[in-house]
């Protein structure tokens, strides 16, 4: 008679081991336990780090957009409960609803491995305002991609930066105010859109269109301007959206409470491309007043060409005020 088959699990020693019996596993179930005992470490050890962390974390569905998870310290961030986030859309969160267009940045989120925002307003649950950095990663987890999202609260720093702007604009205008040619309001930015103020372009534009004179480059002015009176919220998206699309040799201007002036070192063709590129950002922001959203201004666009001819900065800036107007 054949010997019955041995289990490639397990075998039983006949004695007894303190009062129970003896089990052995073979070598490869032995690996796979010491697997899953390592894999179930790994895990209990990533909750820790994740429900400690000093800094906010989210898990989307990148499919979907969706809030798998959340960490006590975004909760706490924002002053809300993780059923209040979990489950929803991020661009449905009340706390991300006016961070600069959320849908936009979400497609970025899901298009690239690393994306970083800085400086994101979000609103807490009491109606105050925390300043964030925001670092998504995108990453697979059984098969699906899924994004991770570090958020650091920077109000802090961002009050800092912003009192110790504050400063040098009073410096400036102190200096100013001896100037004799000046007036006494020589702040250069406009604080609600970032933008530089219209004292700050009338100083700048003489020197820019002499340089591009001397190099022989392309200078365009353009005056936006908007049909209606904008919140200030809105304002300050606005003012986001042209600051991004600028380089280090443009400029921006907001010269009344309608309008704003860019001076860019480009062709009319290419100044009327970028000018597309802020309309589409434009409206694509997502602003809330309340339940009610905020509709996207509308924008009518002038294009003034610096040429050859000894052209002034401020007829330049008239020629793009009345195309303005008269644009569609």
């Amino acid at each position: 008679m054949r010997d019955a088959p041995k289990s490639h699990l397990v075998t039983e020693n006949a004695g007894r081991l303190q009062g129970r019996t003896a089990v052995h596993l073979d070598a490869p179930a032995a690996e796979r336990q010491r697997r899953d005992r390592a894999l179930k470490a790994s895990e209990i050890r990533y909750r820790r780090l994740f429900e400690t962390a000093p800094y906010g974390i989210l898990v989307l569905d990148a499919e979907t957009g969706v809030v798998i998870d959340v960490n006590p310290c975004l909760c706490q961030m924002l002053g809300v409960q993780q059923d209040d986030i979990i489950d929803q859309p991020l661009w449905s969160v009340p706390a991300f609803k006016n961070a600069a267009g959320t849908k936009n940045h979400f497609r970025d989120l899901v298009r690239e491995s690393h994306v970083r925002y800085e400086n994101l307003p979000l609103e807490t649950n009491d109606g105050q305002i925390r300043h964030v950095d925001l670092v998504s990663t995108l990453f697979q987890a059984d098969h699906k991609p899924f994004v991770q999202c570090i958020v650091d609260d920077v109000t802090e720093r961002v009050k800092r930066e912003r009192e110790d702007g504050e400063r040098a604009q009073e410096a400036i205008a102190s200096r100013a105010r001896r100037a004799p040619r000046r007036s006494t309001d020589q702040e250069t930015r406009d604080t609600q859109t970032g933008l530089v103020n219209r004292w700050y372009l009338e100083e700048t534009l003489p020197r820019e269109l002499h340089r591009a004179a001397r190099t022989k480059t392309p200078l365009t002015v353009t005056a936006m301007a908007f049909d209606a009176e904008q919140p200030a919220a809105m304002l300050r998206e606005v003012g986001r959206v042209v600051r991004e699309h600028l380089r280090k040799s443009d400029m921006a201007s907001r010269v009344s409470e309608h309008e704003f002036v860019l001076v860019l070192d480009s062709s009319p063709a290419a100044t009327q491309g970028r000018l597309n590129e802020i309309r589409d950002a434009i409206r694509g922001l997502e602003l809330y007043h309340g339940k009610d959203r905020l509709e996207p201004p509308v924008i009518r666009t002038g294009i003034a060409t610096a040429g050859r001819d000894g052209t002034t900065g401020p007829e330049l800036l008239d020629a793009a005020s009345a195309a303005a107007r008269q644009a569609r």
